[in-house]
């Protein structure tokens, strides 16, 4: 029983070890993902950017139309004014005039604001695309320094998990099962037994069952956060360090009694 204990502990401290690197694992990709959608943003924008620009100029090449079919216009206008018989007929041709000229004074200005818009949406562009490239490149970049990160800690997180199967393999099926269930909902499985406290919880836990930690002769859980309690004694002669349980989900700190807290069913027990 001693060996299947210290193997229980054993397990705990090397799952503990590995909690940061996952952690890490999972935040790597979240940043690059998170800098890669305002890649895609930006990307976006300047292809709306481009079509108001295409768009800008398509009304100003419009305009450029009228502009000379109005002036065709005139130059027929004058051209009958000359040809006028009477002052009534100049006076028809000069109102005709008249009204080309407005028509053309009204493109005109209207081309002019098109021209002003066109100027802005380019500048805008320009500097929006000069941004984009950099964040671009500083996406490559990021990418390119994740997967070389990613790489570190996965080596590192296999150093860091090496004999934990021949660990796993110490301890009986059901204990295993439950361990893993507990770790899956709090994050950590086991916790330190100190001074007849759960480290995990801050429970204070009953006289006897301190005592048959102590022991070491049973497996024995937190009656709150139901984690397998360890005492680090146990592997004091192996120079295992302490699990760190700050980090993990918060279990309840209320008595047993008034947790309201379903126990975690045992496998075996359930089937």
């Amino acid at each position: 029983m001693r060996e299947q204990l210290v193997a229980l502990a054993k397990l705990g401290r090397i799952d503990a070890s590995t909690r940061d690197l996952d952690e890490r694992l999972r935040s790597i990709p979240a940043e690059v993902d998170e800098l890669r959608e305002n890649v895609t943003i930006l990307e976006g924008l300047l292809a709306k950017e481009r079509d108001q620009l295409l768009e800008a100029q398509k009304l100003r090449d419009d305009q450029d139309e009228q502009i000379k079919a109005a002036g065709d216009t005139l130059a027929r206008s004058k051209a009958k004014a000359a040809q006028a018989r009477n002052a009534r007929e100049a006076e028809a041709v000069e109102r005709e005039l008249e009204a080309v000229r407005r028509t053309m004074r009204d493109r005109e200005a209207e081309r002019e604001k098109l021209t002003g818009a066109i100027e802005k949406v380019s500048s805008s562009l320009e500097k929006h695309e000069q941004e984009f490239g950099g964040l671009r490149d500083m996406l490559a970049e990021k990418e390119a320094e994740a997967q070389k990160q990613v790489a570190e800690v996965e080596a590192e997180r296999s150093k860091a998990l090496a004999g934990r199967e021949e660990i796993t393999k110490l301890l009986p099926g059901d204990v295993l099962r439950r361990y893993e269930r507990i770790r899956g909902r709090f994050g950590m499985a086991t916790a330190d037994a100190v001074d007849g406290t759960c480290m995990g919880c801050r429970l204070s836990m009953r006289p006897m069952q301190f005592i048959a930690v102590q022991r070491g002769e049973t497996f024995e859980e937190c009656p709150q956060c139901k984690r397998f309690l360890v005492d680090p004694a146990w592997l004091e002669a192996e120079a295992v360090p302490p699990v760190r349980v700050g980090a993990e989900k918060a279990a309840p700190t209320a008595e047993p009694e008034a947790s309201g807290e379903a126990p975690v069913e045992d496998d075996d027990a359930a089937s």
